[in-house]
């Protein structure tokens, strides 16, 4: 009889504490500052699904060219030009802080500061990590947002962004 209590009360800790995580998570996850850290994650390893965290605005430009697309395109050449793959530009952010500068209901302007390693296979990672090959690049910079059909998104500039 003890330990069923026991049990009981260990799982509807478990349940209550689950559904706080949850709350928190959904809320933490429709911030501007979320939105900002998916796209910068996308950003920096050349991935296409950074056009789902633009608005329209940042993703067309006014002749109906899609700015990612061109972004994206402009790595690959530049990869080729240097003698590489595209996937040596890709930077793998591994410490991502970012700072509110100015948050209205409409739009806001967020702090990035991003550390991150060339994107190679991780084992290659361990052993230059070992023998102190590897070499971080930090990045500082700021990221427009607005909200768009309730949810936020990354305003035009953010594209400007070095890598």
């Amino acid at each position: 009889m003890g330990k069923n209590r026991k049990l009981m009360a260990l799982l509807a800790t478990a349940v209550m504490g689950l559904c706080f995580y949850s709350s928190a998570a959904w809320a933490q996850g429709h911030s501007p500052e979320q939105t900002a850290k998916d796209f910068a994650k996308a950003y920096f390893m050349l991935d296409a699904s950074m056009e789902e965290y633009l608005s329209e605005e940042a993703r067309m430009d006014e002749n109906g060219i899609d700015l990612v697309e061109l972004y994206l395109d402009a790595k690959a050449f530049d990869a080729q030009d240097r003698g590489y793959k595209t996937s040596y530009l890709q930077m793998h952010p591994i410490l991502l802080k970012t700072h509110v500068v100015t948050m209205d209901d409409e739009s806001a302007t967020i702090a990035l500061d991003v550390l991150a390693l060339r994107s190679i296979n991780p084992l290659f990672r361990m052993v230059g990590y070992v023998f102190g090959l590897l070499e971080e690049h930090q990045f500082k910079g700021t990221v427009p947002l607005v909200k768009q059909d309730g949810e936020w998104k990354i305003g035009p500039g953010a594209l400007d962004m070095p890598i």
